[in-house]
């Protein structure tokens, strides 16, 4: 399950890197620019691990007396990384009120996304930046088209209502609107 999930969300994360390099840069013509463009690449592949910290920060600190987090603390005491990562992916649905999967966070992060791209002068940071918002979308458009009940209760567990179906596609295509715009300073 983990490797399969890790697999979906890389191929994502490559498909939006190789667009923006292929529409932005052309093949390096030095050894600083090959570097540079592989910063790009790498940072990307580190945003996109770092929204998971939530998942962490799950098991560790807001939620450590519930049964996954013990049995994840457990198997992570026992030196058994690769099953609690295992697990964590099985079992993701069951942790709920994730400090970077919610909608707050989407928009909240949006500033914080046009910062790193204009401001920043290396591409690494900057993908490090895009990298978590191309896994923040990729989530949860994948909750919205399969499990939209599902989506509400972690996209929008801050908001004190229940969402529709239309307001869930509105705010997720703004926030991909919103994107896509930052994208465009990329180029």
């Amino acid at each position: 399950m983990l490797k399969k999930l890790a697999i979906v969300h890389l191929k994502v994360l490559l498909v939006y890197l190789a667009a923006v390099t292929i529409l932005r840069w052309e093949f390096p013509g030095s050894l600083r620019a090959f570097f540079d463009l592989l910063g790009f690449w790498v940072g990307g592949a580190i945003g996109m691990a770092l929204l998971d910290l939530d998942r962490l920060i799950h098991v560790y600190a807001m939620r450590p007396h519930e049964q996954l987090s013990q049995q994840v603390q457990e198997m992570v005491r026992r030196r058994k990384w690769r099953d609690a990562a295992e697990t964590l992916a099985v079992r993701r649905s069951e942790q709920y009120n994730l400090a970077f999967h919610n909608g707050v966070f989407a928009l909240v992060y949006l500033p914080v996304l046009f910062f790193a791209i204009t401001s920043s002068s290396g591409l690494f940071g900057k993908g490090v930046a895009v990298g978590v918002m191309v896994h923040f979308l990729y989530d949860a458009w994948r909750d919205q088209l399969a499990k939209p009940e599902h989506l509400n209760k972690w996209l929008f567990w801050m908001v004190n209502r229940d969402v529709t179906l239309q307001e869930q596609k509105v705010f997720l295509w703004i926030l991909t609107g919103a994107f896509g715009l930052l994208t465009l300073l990329l180029l």
